[in-house]
């Protein structure tokens, strides 16, 4: 309830807030989470770095890396080490890890491997929402081959309009605005959007907000 203004070095912000949103994760150290990792395939002179934390799945492989910078730094600061990280761990374990990079108050997610940018997350997810991630990358399907279901929507706008937001998902845009007039049918042509993502294993559940009761 009181803001944390201490500007904690590196290892005082991994174990006064990192180690606790981990924890708050569901994450156990020693079981699923290994800090100080050795991996081999850095660009340096040594050829070799120290991973600040691994999460692991239940098969043993990496799920994410995690790089921690001070709470003053900018999390950004940390965004290369990291990948460098998840290149090695790919190449060791056949299996490339998400990437988190964090200074204790921000915190980005970044999936690269679909080309998408980092984003900003409120805290690290759990174990089986990082293996979803995972097997995304092999069950996702191209959005542009699923045909909106003609049972939900058939005037030639609404097809048009969720083919529109088909084309800007793959091209890992994480948002899009449709503006329809009265009448149009926005809520049948949301739904059609909703059963072609969830088609395409995008999606598994889906949230409507509305600004009228």
């Amino acid at each position: 309830k009181v803001v944390d203004n201490t500007d904690y070095r590196e290892a005082d912000t991994r174990k006064y807030l990192i180690d606790l949103l981990l924890k708050e994760s569901g994450w156990i150290f020693g079981k699923n989470v290994q800090t100080e990792v050795p991996v081999q395939g850095m660009p340096n002179e040594q050829n070799e770095g120290l991973v600040d934390y691994v999460l692991y799945g239940e098969n043993g492989k990496p799920l994410a890396v995690v790089e921690a910078k001070r709470t003053s730094a900018s999390p950004e600061f940390g965004k290369q080490q990291a990948k460098l990280y998840a290149d090695c761990l790919e190449q060791m374990t056949g299996q490339r890890p998400i990437i988190f990079y964090t200074n204790g108050h921000q915190t980005y997610l970044w999936n690269d491997d679909k080309g998408g940018p980092p984003r900003l997350v409120r805290g690290f997810y759990t174990q089986a929402e990082l293996q979803r991630l995972i097997e995304r990358r092999k069950n996702t399907v191209a959005l542009s081959s699923i045909e909106p279901n003609p049972d939900i929507v058939g005037r030639h706008y609404q097809i048009r309009a969720i083919k529109a937001l088909q084309a800007a998902f793959e091209l890992n845009r994480r948002s899009g605005l449709l503006i329809m007039a009265t009448g149009t049918g926005k809520t049948r042509t949301a739904v059609a959007l909703v059963d072609v993502l969830m088609k395409a294993n995008v999606v598994q559940k889906v949230l409507f907000l509305a600004d009228r009761t």
